[in-house]
């Protein structure tokens, strides 16, 4: 009988769990369990995955080892669980080393559901060829011209349009030679095509054995029930194995290195040079090195008054660079400092700024309290069960994973306490963080890195596989050419086959709970504090709202600036420097939002909020900052804001290409809802002539002058009406903290929320917005009901079924797309469909008009529209972390969703019927005009007639 050795069992206070490690002697297979008291059940698999090329194997494999396998043989058993399936997460990705396969539910019976249908998936699957032409690359012939496709081919595409990932590769490859991390893992679009299937199935025979997996699981759950489908399922049909596979390491830099690496540049101006300066450190699993090189970040870059930050942003020049402080991602650890925005020849006064201010660090250290800081946002990290994507102890066991798998101590991956008590000490001595700088300068493992912008960087990729086409196609013989279509036709029909998912389990909708789940009621307001007694760990929260809706549509954009800038400016007597030192001591979270919220009577609610959390002994702290910040703001810090504004603008533009499917979403509905109206003025499409008129405005000392009394005639504004006070904290914490909480009183009466449903009459988008790039991004709306109404629930099902039923075929499977589905928003009155990182423009817009009529057409089965229930449901069952269920329920209260109106819409989902969905498609969607946008790459190809819009013009 197969079994588990329990190693060694470990207790962590701050996470309320237990963390228990095993491991199978004979294949070495290890499990790590984390016992929780959480309703999520958590799963992980992972492998070291050292790819010694670009072309993209590690992951193709991922995405194919989802399509099929041994007890599970359907095309896409994936995407099909993710339709009979109530988890909260579910997803497979593929890192520089390794590869992951992780998956959440809340539902012990759904849980094991997935872990069967993932084992399975990982270790046996069915890597058919059909699905690797599908998935990974193929030729293609149309009308007798060679060409690429496939799904990680294009998604890749996408990827390389950001300039900080080919950055980011080209000092990986530069600063860690002969291993791995030398190589894109993800692919290179013009390396791809040098996979063969037979390569991809050797991959995983030499790379998926359970001799080199990590299992990690979290929950209430027994650890011998999954060991024993572990055990049974994977570990009995494959025997044996090989010794674990580690990243190779790097060797030491004899001397520092000097290297050139080209970026792509949006607009090509001479300002897009920037410089690098890299260190290799020790390995990134020793925690020590882990948390010096955090140590470093806080001390050097953390705020505004480190001393490298301020060295690089008050230069007169140039600007951060993005890609700057510890980078724990390799087996090694990576430290960087860089600066961006800079001319060919203010290139070595970069260098010698950011130098003189690593040697003034190295000599005169940091004050004591910066460091403390960074040591408490550790601590607070680990206490914190906010919620993202994902369940937050999946985070942390992906947190966890490449420690465990590199050799690490997995247990300091989870409880850091003994290593954060001995830096406590450490940091007590200030020769402590001299030393660690001045070790890093004197290391010879340096590269200096000079970023070259090249505006011709996307058409010299695509001359590049322009020529290997060619060359290709003049070799092709005939029996080749056959080949190709012969493989067209036969995926074709595999992707049309109708596909049997009765062998894969799932969840019916009578399994689910009849009720929505529970949120925090909101209590009575006391003295303007709302007051929530949550588990929260030992965090406090607090958020103070300030309703802004009378303010006019200028000042929207105004209103996001002012949220933008005001965490990087002065307060009270202090200078956007030393307010920085000053809040990093004080706080663990500080934020400004601006938002925008659409109630169910019609009307529109905006607010700007002040939130900040931290540990339960820092009540009083928190309670001044959020004072400082709302009664003593400071706007005359000139210099600052022209900094700012610039930054902000640089950003907006190099950022393009990889937001495009955010732009042409907001576009698309922006006609059509006013929520996503105010949201596209405040940081659409819209918003840039706005920010191409802020950035001549900071060119002079006098529009400058005019952007800070704008600013500071906006916070009297905000703050003149009464404040909505939001305290959450365990047993009296919320209490403590109200009383902690001192604002300036009103000067005026609340707003009222008058901005009505309607929005500007406007035509239907019908935009092509343009920046340049190798994929695009394709979105249409359709204006659609609230969710008290009707026909809500009808389309939420609607889009589920069109997402999974029709559009995942004709975008993804036969049209490449990386993504592409349909979504039904209540909150903004919107019913819209997409496609992200798509080779396809026309034909994606004439798939989507014929999704409708497909819908109106085809007499679904009982168990897809159970399915398309299904995926509703798992939305609104998803769990929340105990803030973020007391954020839920403010949203929904300010949003007038009563339990009623909740109660009403999961009814209408869970008994949803085929005749409901069809009429409400038919009066929402079927014969109504839609609005149109799509980000477009290039401009030669079919646009489908959507109207040209260069966005770069827009904003210079």
């Amino acid at each position: 009988m197969i079994q588990f050795n329990h190693l060694r069992s470990h207790t962590i206070p701050t996470m309320q769990a237990t963390v228990d490690e095993y491991v199978e002697p004979a294949s070495g297979a290890v499990h790590i369990h984390v016992a929780t008291t959480q309703p999520d059940l958590a799963f992980l698999v992972g492998f070291p995955t050292v790819p010694d090329t670009s072309d993209g194997r590690a992951h193709i494999l991922e995405h194919l080892a989802l399509c099929g396998s041994g007890r599970y043989p359907v095309r896409d058993p994936f995407f099909s669980m993710l339709r009979r399936s109530t988890a909260t997460f579910m997803n497979a990705m593929t890192y520089a080393d390794r590869t992951v396969y992780p998956f959440a539910s809340t539902d012990r019976t759904d849980f094991f559901n997935l872990l069967d249908v993932y084992l399975d998936a990982a270790f046996f699957p069915n890597l058919d060829y059909l699905n690797f032409l599908q998935e990974g690359w193929r030729h293609t012939l149309e009308e007798g011209k060679l060409g690429y496709q496939g799904v990680v081919f294009n998604e890749m595409k996408g990827a390389f349009a950001d300039p900080m990932r080919a950055l980011y590769n080209g000092i990986g490859a530069a600063m860690l030679p002969d291993t791995t991390y030398e190589v894109i893992s993800g692919g290179d679009p013009l390396d791809i095509p040098a996979l063969t299937h037979q390569m991809l199935k050797d991959f995983h025979a030499s790379h998926y054995h359970p001799s080199q997996a990590v299992f990690m699981t979290a929950g209430p759950i027994d650890p011998r029930d999954i060991q024993r489908h572990i055990a049974d399922k994977v570990l009995a049909r494959l025997p044996g194995g090989t010794p674990r596979r580690v990243p190779q390491l790097a060797k030491p830099f004899v001397a520092p290195r000097d290297h050139a690496i080209r970026i792509p540049s949006q607009s090509g101006k001479p300002d897009e040079y920037g410089f690098q300066l890299t260190w290799l450190m020790g390995e990134s699993a020793d925690a020590f090195v882990h948390y010096h090189a955090n140590l470093l970040s806080a001390g050097l870059l953390g705020d505004a008054s480190a001393p490298l930050k301020k060295a690089m942003e008050s230069a007169g020049f140039g600007r951060p660079s993005r890609l700057n402080g510890h980078d724990p991602s390799a087996r090694q650890m990576l430290f960087h400092v860089g600066m961006e925005g800079l001319t060919e020849d203010q290139l070595p006064a970069a260098r010698t700024r950011m130098w003189d201010a690593l040697e003034y660090a190295a000599q005169h250290g940091v004050p004591h309290d910066m460091l403390a800081a960074a040591l408490r946002d550790i601590r607070y990290s680990q206490r914190d069960t906010a919620s993202g994507r994902m369940p937050n102890v999946l985070g942390r066991m992906l947190h966890a994973l490449p420690v465990a798998m590199r050799g690490g101590d997995v247990m300091t991956a989870f409880d850091s306490d003994s290593v954060l008590a001995q830096l406590e000490q450490d940091i007590a001595d200030p020769a402590f963080f001299k030393g660690l700088v001045k070790d890093m300068l004197a290391s010879p493992s340096r590269l200096e890195v000079t970023v070259v912008p090249d505006p011709a960087y996307f058409s010299g990729r695509a001359a590049q596989e322009e020529a290997a086409l060619a060359a290709r196609e003049a070799a092709l013989t005939e029996k080749e050419r056959t080949r190709i279509l012969d493989d067209a036709a036969a995926l074709d029909a595999h992707q049309r086959r109708v596909v049997d998912n009765s062998v894969l389990p799932r969840i019916l909708p009578s399994d689910v709970g009849k009720e929505p789940r529970r949120l925090p009621d909101i209590p009575a307001a006391v003295d303007g504090a709302y007051r929530f007694d949550i588990a929260s760990n030992g965090i406090s929260y607090a958020r103070v709202h300030y309703d802004v809706s009378d303010m006019p549509a200028e000042d929207w954009p105004w209103l996001q600036l002012y949220t933008d800038l005001r965490r990087d400016l002065g307060v009270a007597g202090m200078n956007y420097e030393q307010a920085g030192a000053w809040r990093q001591r004080m706080a663990a979270t500080f934020g400004v939002n601006f938002d925008a919220i659409m109630r169910e009577n019609g009307s529109m609610l905006l607010d700007v909020s002040f939130a900040a959390s931290g540990l339960r002994e820092e009540h009083q702290n928190l309670g001044d900052v959020l004072a400082a910040h709302i009664a003593s703001p400071r706007f005359d810090e000139h210099e600052r804001i022209a900094f700012l504004v610039e930054r902000m603008v640089r950003n907006r533009i190099n950022g393009l290409a990889q937001s495009g499917n955010r732009y042409a979403a907001l576009t698309a509905a922006a006609p059509l809802s006013a929520l996503r109206h105010i949201e596209d003025v405040a940081s659409g499409t819209s918003v840039l002539p706005f920010m191409a008129q802020l950035q001549r405005m900071a060119h002079t000392p006098e529009g400058v002058a005019a952007i800070a009394l704008r600013l500071s005639a906006l916070h009297d504004r905000i703050v003149a009406g009464p404040a909505s006070v939001l305290c959450a904290g365990a047993g009296d914490d919320a209490n403590a903290l109200a009383a902690a909480i001192r604002l300036p009183a009103a000067t005026a009466q609340a707003a009222a929320p008058s901005i009505p449903t309607a929005v500007p009459a406007q035509p239907p988008a019908n935009a092509a917005l343009f920046a340049p790039g190798q994929v695009n991004h394709c979105s249409i709306a359709w204006p659609a009901p609230r969710q008290a109404h009707a026909d809500a629930a009808p389309l939420a099902v609607a889009a589920e079924l069109l997402t999974h039923q029709v559009l995942h075929q004709a975008l993804r499977e036969q049209g490449g797309a990386y993504g592409g589905s349909a979504g039904y928003a209540g909150n903004a009155g919107v019913f819209s469909m997409m496609s992200y990182r798509d080779p396809r423009l026309a034909g994606t817009y004439a798939d989507f008009h014929a999704a409708i009529d497909k819908v109106l057409a085809t007499d679904f089965t009982q168990e897809q529209i159970e399915e398309a229930i299904i995926c509703v449901v798992r939305g609104l069952d998803r769990p929340d972390s105990p803030y973020d269920a007391v954020l839920a329920a403010w949203t929904l209260h300010r949003r007038g969703i009563t339990m009623d109106v909740r109660r009403n819409f999961r009814h209408g989902v869970l008994h949803c019927t085929q005749d409901a969905i069809k009429a409400a498609v038919r009066t929402w969607l079927k014969d109504v005009r839609p609005s149109r946008a799509a980000f477009v790459g290039n401009t030669e190809q079919d646009l489908a007639g959507l109207d040209v819009v260069d966005m770069l013009a827009l904003v210079s």
